[in-house]
């Protein structure tokens, strides 16, 4: 059972669903929610790149995306 706590650490379920939509797009990227920072995680699936970001808002790491792409 979640208490009230918990659920202000999770995204909203449109910020997912944004996120999830983008990166079906764009396969070169991988993120995850981080619940214990609160924070979107972003980065590029290369191993050679050192593209990363993170934010609590989702906009702005798909701009960061974009950006990037």
């Amino acid at each position: 059972m979640l208490c009230m706590a918990d659920s202000a650490s999770l995204p909203t379920s449109g910020a997912a669903a944004r996120l999830s939509a983008f990166l079906a797009e764009h396969l070169s990227w991988s993120a995850f929610w981080d619940k214990r920072h609160g924070v979107w995680r972003v980065a590029e699936n290369d191993p050679d790149s050192n593209l990363y970001a993170e934010s609590h808002d989702v906009d702005a790491v798909i701009r960061y995306m974009i950006a990037h792409s």
